[in-house]
């Protein structure tokens, strides 16, 4: 997990590896986001709970063969999902993760470590009104998206937790997926219209983001959307915020292939 004490309504990451410890090469099914049904989530509290993904993938299995030593890696965001909010109540929580995807052996189970995680109450009247403003239906589903114009009240009560307590970590949340919707245009079919992108608000909220201390794969997200947003539109030095990727998280295990896509952008760049 990011983070080992959660607020309630923070939005919580699981990070993912799957390791040949063998001495054999292996064919394995690589897309170890829960959606795809190959990787399963339990948490634990009074009873075991299997995570339900809002979304299930209905797609060909991907396959890679995974050398003695090497790993694949993944993320699954676990903090809303098709039974709405995860952690319904502050207390201690179990999470783990198994895994069904060897092709030479499709039955066999394989078991992750278990991971102890807090979820905290709200400590104060500030705290508690973030954590009503972050954890509604809409809100919830928003933040897994990271965009969706349709969801109005959602939005609505994001932009207030945005500027309302523009200092707190759940509002990096909260500009994280707005800037990300603002990012790109968005396709309302129901009225036949586009809403543009807004690039200045998306980088407005995308700083915000990195100076929080939200989950580091939401920093992540932060610091790539807004890259792309720079050299897109011509609003700044895409390199330099890369390269300040690099230097933040080079020693972080769980996103080492974001910094070696980071150093490839940056190669990139100083070819041209």
């Amino acid at each position: 997990m990011g983070k080992e004490e959660y607020l309630i309504g923070e939005p919580a990451v699981a990070y993912l590896d799957l390791i040949n410890k063998g001495n054999e090469p292996i064919e394995v099914i690589d897309q170890l986001d829960p959606s795809f049904g190959v990787v399963k989530i339990h948490i634990n509290s009074d009873k075991e709970v299997l995570f339900r993904p809002y979304i299930i993938a209905d797609a060909v299995a991907h396959t890679t063969i995974l050398k003695a030593g090497e790993k694949v890696s993944g993320t699954a965001k676990i903090f809303f999902g098709g039974e709405g909010w995860t952690f319904k109540k502050p207390g201690n929580y179990t999470v783990k993760a198994t895994y069904k995807g060897i092709i030479s052996i499709p039955k066999m189970e394989i078991k992750s470590n278990i991971v102890d995680v807090h979820i905290r109450g709200p400590s104060g009247k500030a705290e508690r009104d973030q954590v009503n403003l972050i954890k509604g239906e809409e809100q919830g589903l928003f933040l897994l998206m990271e965009g969706g114009d349709h969801l109005k009240k959602g939005i609505k009560n994001l932009v207030k937790l945005s500027k309302q307590y523009h200092d707190s970590d759940l509002a990096g949340y909260a500009d994280l997926a707005l800037g990300v919707n603002l990012s790109r245009n968005f396709k309302d079919f129901q009225k036949g219209s586009v809403r543009p992108a807004n690039p200045q608000e998306s980088v407005e909220h995308l700083q915000k983001t990195i100076d929080k201390d939200v989950d580091d794969w939401y920093k992540r997200e932060a610091y790539f959307t807004l890259a792309d947003v720079y050299k897109k539109h011509d609003l700044g030095n895409a390199t330099q915020v890369m390269n300040e990727f690099v230097e933040n998280f080079s020693e972080d295990q769980k996103l080492q292939r974001s910094v070696q896509k980071a150093k490839k952008i940056i190669s990139e760049s100083n070819s041209k």
